[in-house]
């Protein structure tokens, strides 16, 4: 682990994580958790369902009770090219997403697996518990079923995320664009550079209009050199029919050149990484959980989504297949930040 990554630990951990106020009900006979030894991809993937399970916690008004990463099954590039993991890094998204808990389970309880959310079922829990006089434990792997139809729900995340956003005169702008082990998958999840570099040249135009100053930081991963990737590699689990060779140049990285004060942040921590998304002005995302969790942990930020199979939130804006979305919309945001950053340099 290299200085930076130390010392974004060091900080993340030292933050105080604000608990959120909630009115159990009185004598509550369920909690709810995270499946986390059924599903263990990717980070990101992951913490999406973690902070999923929680909000859904929130809407029913039922106790959280947190379960930490077991396993992280895919972690990033560089380890899809050695083809190699570390429980390090298990250890270290522990740490820093560590939500507490609303109550301490009893030693006498029932555990109740759930593979898709379901209040209906949820509910019928609670009433079974009731009636059998134990305290009954739902783990749920996915809550899409719940957090898709709703996604306003992942407001309740925003107080409990570990980042906070610092005040600066300069607009970040970042642009998370995947790639990893999908160029070995050849999915078709993927958007394309040009994609990111409409998204971008749209906000600097208007962000020259305003007479903001502005930085963009491109986020994403490129291989050291060309390699293999088989179907027993690293996160790939046989998702592969054969040997794919995954090269550099795929990443085509010459197309982001035309984004005026780009910053390229390529191969870097990836919580680092996560942190500096979640704490940007604005945010890209890809059609990705990592940068969706970004997004729901992030507060006041403009973020442009590209519609896939998680829903957004009203705040965010839509765009297009080819990076299109509200000019109106936007500047709007911009104005509003503009005279925010404004406020505070007179206050």
């Amino acid at each position: 682990m290299n200085v930076r990554q130390a010392n974004a630990d060091r900080a993340a951990n030292l933050r105080e994580t604000r608990m959120v106020p909630m009115d159990l009900p009185a004598g509550a006979n369920v909690a709810l958790t995270y499946a986390n030894d059924r599903k263990t991809d990717g980070a990101g993937a992951q913490l999406q369902r973690v902070y999923g399970i929680y909000a859904i916690s929130r809407f029913l008004k039922l106790p959280y009770v947190h379960s930490p990463l077991t396993r992280i099954g895919y972690q990033g590039l560089s380890s899809l090219q050695t083809n190699s993991s570390s429980a390090e890094l298990e250890s270290r998204y522990n740490r820093i997403f560590n939500i507490p808990s609303d109550i301490e389970l009893p030693k006498e309880r029932v555990i109740y697996d759930i593979t898709d959310a379901d209040v209906d079922v949820i509910q019928r829990l609670q009433i079974a518990a009731k009636d059998i006089g134990k305290f009954v434990l739902i783990r749920i792997l996915y809550p899409y079923p719940v957090t898709d139809r709703s996604p306003e729900l992942y407001q309740h995340v925003k107080t409990i995320s570990p980042f906070r956003r610092p005040r600066s005169d300069i607009f970040r702008l970042a642009l998370h664009v995947r790639r990893g082990e999908q160029i070995a998958l050849g999915s078709d999840r993927m958007l394309p550079n040009s994609y990111f570099v409409s998204c971008a040249l749209k906000f600097i135009d208007v962000m020259k209009r305003l007479d903001i100053p502005f930085v963009c930081e491109l986020f994403t991963e490129v291989p050291s050199k060309a390699f293999i990737v088989t179907p027993d590699h690293h996160g790939i689990d046989g998702r592969i029919p054969g040997n794919v060779t995954v090269d550099p140049r795929v990443n085509r990285l010459e197309d982001f050149e035309v984004i005026p004060n780009l910053v390229s942040c390529i191969n870097d921590d990836p919580i680092d990484t996560l942190r500096r998304m979640a704490t940007a002005d604005g945010l890209v995302l890809s059609r990705s959980s990592y940068s969706y969790v970004a997004a729901i942990l992030g507060t006041n930020s403009v973020v442009i989504y590209r519609p896939f199979w998680h829903g957004r939130l009203d705040e965010w804006l839509t765009s297009d297949e080819d990076g299109n979305f509200s000019d109106a919309d936007l500047t709007a945001r911009l104005e509003c930040w503009k005279r925010e950053r404004s406020g505070s340099r007179l206050a």
